[in-house]
């Protein structure tokens, strides 16, 4: 295989185009490797915008020398030797990406997921263990939690839709190291999102894993829905941001700002919430921020009610209690434009009837990101998956919607393999 980067202007008939200088997502094009059979195949390239392409001269044409005439007719194609037969014992994912250089190669969307997934589950595993000892002993194993922290901020910088997909699809456990794990990533993601430097985001990150320490030795019977508890239960449960505080005041290697996030992170700023002592006006950016994300992954896991929320209606929520003056309205706008109404990674279906996975956001317009279709208008899979931009339909094409969120294991689609062959550049 041998990759050349060329300007577009070099492009000639008979090419085999393996890249461009952007996403294919970006672009009207419904395949991303090809043989360039025509020159309106070259003009789409010039009218899409694409300044330069990388080209396989092992499948098609090498840019000819400048002795050679330029080919531009259709019909020159025919007189040459076709491209090389791939070999039939590599397979066909395998293939695709060896088409792709180091020097342009993107993220594999699968391979994302993939990653996050085991990484997720090695910081879990660690998050449960400060948790455990925290509660056996009383000790907080520092170290730990400056790595696992570390490890948060590490993943989370230019991982966002991998990371933000692993909290929405997970397995909801009520253990509280799911959550503190979920809500830890979440404040760094959100708190890189509004400019905060490494320092908070440490704190954060910190604070979030042990926001709800307070609760570890409250009796069982308080873990469960918040609607099912009694009053007197409920004023207990209430009591534990001040719980965790004076808990992990007794150790002296956690920073001041992370006392202060664990024991405000149930403030709203309207006065109300818990403790009732502090005045919500002094009220700083983190801890809106952890109190905004703590709501919205205790929607996603029916903490409230015992029913989880859809991504869309936990937004929602959001939404009105940033309007009812309960939340920060301004970072809830920036945590809905981070999470996307209909997240990366989610399986969507659109009013044609077809399937596909969304695979980015347009922050212009959160309705109307672009997909990975996999699936026709009569449920069946397609034989290579098709982007679909509604930013690139023209106002003559009938213009599709998104008209539910389909829960991929209820419909028999395995997102992993559904991603496995499919790059960004």
């Amino acid at each position: 295989m041998a990759i050349k980067r060329i300007p577009t202007t070099s492009a000639q008939v008979g090419m085999y185009l393996c890249g461009i200088d952007r996403s294919w997502l970006n672009t009207p094009f419904l395949v991303h490797r090809f043989l360039i059979k025509c020159s309106s195949d070259i003009a789409k390239l010039q009218q899409a915008g694409i300044e330069e392409i990388t080209i396989d001269t092992d499948r098609g044409h090498d840019v000819p020398s400048d002795s050679e005439p330029p080919q531009t007719q259709d019909d020159e194609l025919s007189s040459k030797q076709d491209p090389p037969i791939p070999d039939s014992s590599v397979p066909p994912e395998a293939e695709r990406l060896q088409q792709l250089s180091p020097s342009i190669q993107g993220k594999s969307l699968s391979g994302e997921l993939t990653t996050m997934k085991l990484v997720r589950k090695y910081m879990l595993e660690g998050v449960q263990d400060i948790l455990h000892t925290l509660q056996k002993t009383g000790g907080l194993a520092i170290e730990q939690v400056h790595q696992i922290t570390e490890s948060v901020m590490a993943e989370t910088l230019g991982h966002e839709e991998a990371c933000i997909a692993m909290i929405r699809t997970r397995d909801f456990s009520p253990a509280l190291y799911d959550h503190a794990l979920a809500v830890s990533t979440l404040a760094v993601l959100l708190g890189r999102a509004v400019g905060l430097d490494n320092t908070a985001l440490q704190h954060l990150a910190s604070a979030g894993l042990l926001h709800d320490a307070g609760l570890l030795n409250l009796p069982q019977v308080l873990h469960r829905p918040l609607n099912q508890l009694s009053d007197s239960e409920l004023g207990l449960y209430q009591k534990h941001p001040r719980r965790g505080a004076d808990m992990l005041s007794q150790q002296s290697c956690l920073a001041d700002e992370v006392d202060t996030l664990i024991r405000e992170h149930h403030i709203a700023l309207d006065g109300s919430g818990y403790p009732a002592n502090i005045d919500p006006a002094k009220i700083q950016t983190p801890t809106r921020i952890l109190r905004i994300v703590d709501e919205y992954d205790e929607l996603l896991t029916g903490h409230h009610t015992g029913k989880p929320l859809a991504v869309r209606v936990a937004l929602q929520t959001l939404y009105q209690q940033g309007r009812k003056g309960l939340l920060d309205g301004e970072l809830v706008a920036t945590f809905i434009n981070l999470i996307g109404i209909y997240p990366t990674y989610a399986l969507v279906e659109l009013s044609t009837g077809e399937r596909g996975i969304v695979t980015a956001n347009s922050r212009d317009n959160l309705l109307q990101p672009t997909i990975l279709l996999i699936q026709d208008a009569i449920h069946q899979p397609l034989p290579e998956p098709i982007p679909f931009n509604f930013s690139v339909l023209s106002s003559h094409e009938p213009r599709p919607e998104i008209v539910r969120v389909l829960a991929p294991e209820q419909v028999g689609i395995d997102l992993d393999s559904a991603l496995e062959n499919w790059m960004t550049l």
